[in-house]
């Protein structure tokens, strides 16, 4: 399977790498053993093999996560706030593999979710949460730069977000980097934990190794202790508290911005890179226009109605709610507008007088991002002939003379057009789907199973009919355990069963659902 999305468990594997919560090389004691992180990796194995209940095992590793992303993350309002940005990122892959499908590789899958999707959803989500959850009112510090976060690209030349940080906390603290790590260094002094700190540091700082998050947290947190508790008066420093938290937290979001900055860099390379923080960076530069509007609205409502403090946070979540359901509507409404204007115009660019009247109506965030999605489309065009060769093969299987000669002409169309990787998962269902009729059920589910797997990250909305045949013909060949791989799948997905529908899924249901569908016969499919 190589044009598709990555799969659920790459994408949640890939979150606990991105957070670097597992590496254990100094047994920090967060309440996780080697045990434990055996525990959690078999089961990230097991979703990756998309084993048992899809849903209940995704959800168990992500509050697994948050929970260890939590003690990096200083306050509730914080931590809430980031695992909302995290699950927004979730829920916008989920809709993709619900609805979209692709017809790219892996690699350039992926790299178009990112435009197409998940930077846009990021910049969004950022400024959302912040605002939602008032974190300003929390009092943190952070690095001057607003994009603190983000790596500085300059040619080939790159600033990571964690040498930012790392520099800003010195600064913040008012200790040189030697002397943070290793206070009172001198020729004369020998103290091997403090050199090895200073080592690490100085390798972090100069992009040498990107550190997991334990290793990192310990090495500040010895830090702090050691100046804290430095018996020369000269070396000596009290920091708050809060500036302590600010330091956990900065650096987290760093490491974690990092990582994924590196791994895009190494995969893609640095002009991709550099392109895609210039979009996040836009798209932030149009939503603050208008949330900028909205926080001051918010703000003189508190001043002017004499809001008690206690009471700050609720109003700020109620207005976000009220604001953030008004913003959808309008988008909604923009792209019904959208879609008249690109028709009426032969779906080429629209005038700028078009875009200043859309503009002047939406706001320029909603217009212009809609309008780069466009473009971004056009970056990763439909290869020739694929509408065409997916239509081709649906007309095939709603006819009920479909044969495989009929089918075996279809393959070498598509092997000709360059196709045949790209529509694998219609030719194999195409197969199942004249067995099914055949009454053959043991040849169409050896079909229906490729079909299915092939088809689940890249068929996108197609893939309604082919899952409940899937779980149909499982049913039939008498395969509990890939009937309720197919159940899980199409929870997964929002798929409707047939027979069980909006039934809660359990042992009872799904064993009525089995029997019913071991004799029942669809003639149109």
């Amino acid at each position: 399977m190589d044009d598709n999305f990555p799969t659920l468990g790459e994408l949640v594997k890939f979150a606990f790498d991105a957070a670097g919560v597992l590496p254990r090389k100094r047994g920090e004691n967060d309440g996780l053993n080697d045990t434990d992180k055996k525990r959690i990796q078999k089961k990230l194995e097991r979703l990756t093999d998309e084993e048992g209940s899809l849903i209940e095992r995704c959800g168990e590793l992500i509050r697994t996560l948050a929970s260890l992303t939590a003690s990096a993350i200083p306050t509730t309002k914080v931590n809430q706030a980031f695992g909302e940005g995290v699950m927004d990122l979730f829920d916008v892959y989920s809709a993709v593999i619900r609805d979209d499908g692709t017809y790219l590789n892996k690699k350039d899958s992926t790299l178009w979710f990112c435009r197409a999707y998940a930077i846009p959803r990021l910049a969004l989500s950022i400024q959302k949460h912040t605002l939602r959850f008032n974190l300003r009112s929390e009092g943190f510090s952070i690095p001057p730069d607003p994009s603190w976060y983000l790596p500085t690209v300059s040619g080939d030349d790159i600033v990571w977000p964690i040498r930012k940080t790392m520099a800003w906390v010195y600064e913040a603290c008012g200790v040189s980097r030697t002397h943070f790590h290793y206070p009172g260094k001198s020729a004369v002094t020998d103290h091997p934990e403090l050199q090895q700190n200073l080592d690490n540091a100085s390798a972090w700082l100069n992009g040498k190794r990107i550190p997991s998050w334990p290793s990192l947290s310990w090495n500040f947190a010895r830090s702090f202790e050691h100046l804290q508790n430095h018996s020369d008066a000269a070396y000596r420093r009290q920091f708050p508290e809060k500036l302590r938290e600010s330091v956990f937290l900065v650096l987290f979001l760093s490491r974690l911005s990092t990582f994924i900055c590196n791994l895009i860099k190494d995969s893609y390379g640095t002009a991709v890179l550099a392109r895609l923080i210039a979009q996040f960076t836009q798209h932030r530069c149009w939503l603050s226009v208008e949330l900028d509007s909205f926080s001051a609205e918010t703000t003189a409502y508190i001043e002017e109605k004499s809001v008690p403090p206690i009471a700050v946070d609720a109003v700020w979540m109620k207005f976000s709610e009220e604001y953030w359901t008004w913003f959808s509507d309008r988008h909604v409404d923009l792209a019904q507008m959208l879609n008249q204007l690109l028709e009426h115009h032969d779906y080429m660019p629209l005038p700028a007088e078009t875009v200043t009247e859309l503009i002047q109506t939406y706001g320029e965030y909603s217009v212009r991002t809609s309008l780069e999605k466009l473009e971004i489309n056009r970056e990763f065009p439909i290869p020739t002939g694929f509408p065409q060769r997916l239509g081709e093969g649906f007309e095939l299987k709603k006819n009920s003379n479909c044969s495989d000669e009929h089918i075996d002409r279809y393959l070498r169309a598509i092997q000709q057009d360059g196709l045949a990787s790209h529509l694998n998962w219609m030719e194999r269902w195409l197969r199942a789907v004249v067995r099914y009729r055949n009454g053959d059920y043991e040849s169409a589910f050896y079909h229906i199973e490729y079909a299915f797997e092939q088809a689940k990250y890249r068929a996108g909305g197609n893939q309604y009919l082919l899952v409940n045949q899937f779980i149909e013909l499982a049913a039939k060949t008498d395969r509990w355990k890939s009937f309720k791989k197919g159940i899980e799948w199409a929870r997964y997905l929002g798929i409707s069963i047939r027979w069980l529908r909006d039934r809660e899924p359990d042992e009872e249901a799904l064993q009525f659902v089995f029997a019913i569908m071991q004799k029942a016969n669809y003639p149109q499919l």
